[in-house]
């Protein structure tokens, strides 16, 4: 089966297929992650804040403790995108790594950290500091605003996913890809015989579990729960490539066996979340789960590209 990362740098877009399927895609933006050594352009005394232009016409929100006056420049780094009428929020605690190490600029006292599985590498350790301090005298110099450093999420990517290797696609032109792209909208998915719909709403999203047309010679009560089990995977997989977090209701097909059920849903989630809390089944037999969002969902960002 064929696994590996995938990048198109046209689309500002990267992911991950893994045994021919897409798991996971992903945009990174051409600011977010970089470090610039910003000017303060405006502040707001009373709370500490700061207005800041960091590139041509791009401005950030800053909160410090420290002082700075209008005309100032100061390093940083675009810890969160521009979102509708919000600034980007910028950060003078900048974080920077490399493959053995990584530090922000006042945690730790500024020291490099050594990565979880990493052995300690003298090199490695001193190249990071080196970096940190060069970048801290930029400070120092004119004009501002500068790009310092590029660090967008699709080199975080690669150095989380170093055991795969990476190819360069066209999104729009990989079979994989636009296959999944197709139906990525639809609201009702199949699985052979089996589906699911997906109905996110505002504040939540609810998912619903049919057996279509799917018939059985055995009992009804583990027939449900058969079905119930099948479709696990299958939902949990389609939350993740959609990247839906937040309130979570499954109206799964009623089944004496829930507890049974919960322990297969715990051990698929790990699959595939790292932040989650199971609920349980409520009293109308409703299953409720809490996913920590990681960004807009996927189907938002595809429509606002015009790929679906």
């Amino acid at each position: 089966m064929k696994s590996f990362i995938f990048v198109d740098y046209k689309e500002k877009s990267f992911g991950k297929i893994i045994d021919n399927k897409l798991y996971e895609l992903k945009f990174y933006s051409p600011y977010l992650y970089n470090i610039y050594r910003a000017k303060v352009v405006g502040k707001i005394d009373s709370i500490n804040a700061y207005f800041l232009l960091y590139d041509k016409d791009k401005k950030a929100f800053l909160k410090s403790n420290k002082k700075f006056k209008i005309g100032d420049s100061l390093i940083g780094q675009i810890v969160k995108e521009e979102f509708d009428d919000k600034l980007a929020t910028f950060s003078a605690n900048f974080r920077i790594e490399n493959q053995d190490y990584f530090l922000y600029r006042f945690k730790n006292k500024g020291y490099p950290i050594l990565k979880k599985g990493r052995k300690k590498n003298s090199k490695t350790y001193k190249d990071l500091l080196n970096i940190k301090n060069s970048l801290i005298n930029e400070e120092n110099f004119t004009p501002s605003p500068k790009l310092l450093k590029t660090y967008n999420e699709f080199d975080l990517y690669l150095e989380e996913n170093k055991d795969y290797d990476c190819q360069e696609v066209d999104i729009r032109n990989n079979k994989i890809i636009y296959d999944c792209l197709k139906t990525i909208g639809d609201e009702k998915i199949y699985k052979g015989e089996l589906s699911i719909i997906i109905n996110k709403l505002e504040t939540l999203c609810f998912v619903d579990v049919n057996s279509s047309k799917k018939r059985s010679t055995m009992d009804k009560d583990d027939f449900y729960y058969k079905v119930n089990e099948d479709l696990i995977d299958f939902i949990f997989y389609n939350l993740k490539l959609r990247n839906i977090g937040g309130m979570i209701v499954i109206d799964f097909l009623k089944s004496t066996l829930n507890e049974k059920l919960v322990e297969k849903i715990n051990g698929c989630l790990k699959k595939y979340f790292k932040t989650y809390t199971i609920y349980g089944f409520t009293n109308m037999g409703l299953f409720e789960i809490s996913i920590k969002r990681e960004g807009e969902s996927l189907i938002k960002k595809l429509k606002e590209k015009e790929l679906i």
